[in-house]
């Protein structure tokens, strides 16, 4: 399912980007919703979509709005989509399970992201495991970040290469505006997808255009993940979502390959 280069990058790296991997009808529609309901208060959100910022004591957070699979088809698509699917298909040894889809708007007024991710606090997270051997990449937490807009240079996703498989923490003065070879920033166009290990230390430097940057995160794990119980489908919402979505949101052990995985790896000629 990935390419020997694919394999060498990510383990290399611990991204990939995902050239043009979104339709472009796909691409305005998302940002079309993303415009009407980041338009919205809170309160006005259809369920059971929901928002996160912290107005009271951080109102210029970028706001981020939530289970939006349950309120547009387009986002079941990309879910689903065959050229993600088949690196987090990869990556997971067939074992996905879908976490969370979060929509998210940005402008010259949003905060800039830290470093996360990794051993950026100078602590790894048990959940963020990252492993290569046997010809095989594996990543137990991943997170695709789909651009519905260009983003140039100076701006927008950055990251740490190879910093999933470092084994030091982050030195303090290594910050998100510092240049290559330490810092890389990952420029994208609309419908690209940067696809990394949540184990890569990684964070956002403030956006600078007048028109917003708009992005969709899908993230995904291992459906055996066991600090996974809090998420899952919305049981109240059940009728909203298509029977591959819903199988896909659940926990399954590790010895289960979901009936979505079987079809798409079908389609995909994969095994």
């Amino acid at each position: 399912m990935l390419t020997d280069e694919e394999k060498w990058f990510f383990d290399l790296h611990g991204y990939l980007v995902l050239k043009q991997a979104v339709p472009e009808k796909d691409v305005k529609r998302m940002v079309g919703l993303c415009d009407t309901w980041h338009g919205m208060e809170d309160s006005e959100l259809p369920a059971p979509l929901r928002s996160y910022r912290d107005v009271n004591t951080k109102p210029t957070t970028p706001r981020s709005i939530n289970n939006v699979p349950y309120a547009d088809e387009v986002f079941q698509r990309l879910v689903l989509n065959r050229e993600i699917m088949r690196v987090v298909l990869a990556l997971t040894d067939n074992s996905p399970q879908l976490l969370s889809v979060a929509l998210v708007r940005n402008t010259k007024e949003s905060d800039d992201i830290p470093f996360h991710g990794g051993f950026s606090g100078g602590i790894r997270s048990p959940a963020n495991d990252y492993q290569a051997a046997n010809g095989k990449v594996f990543a137990t937490f991943l997170n695709a970040g789909v651009s519905l807009v260009d983003v140039p240079a100076g701006t927008g996703f950055v990251c740490i290469p190879g910093s999933h498989k470092s084994n030091f923490p982050k030195p303090d003065g290594v910050n998100i505006y510092d240049g290559p070879p330490t810092v890389a920033n990952v420029n994208v166009k609309a419908g690209d997808v940067v696809l990394f290990t949540e184990a890569l230390c990684h964070g956002a430097r403030r956006w600078t255009l007048d028109e917003p940057r708009r992005s969709v995160f899908v993230r995904y794990s291992t459906s055996y993940a066991s600090w996974s119980p809090g998420y899952g489908p919305i049981e109240e919402h059940r009728d909203k979502l298509p029977d591959d979505i819903y199988e896909l949101l659940q926990i399954a052990s590790l010895q289960h390959r979901k009936r979505v995985v079987n079809r798409l790896l079908a389609e995909m000629g994969g095994q």
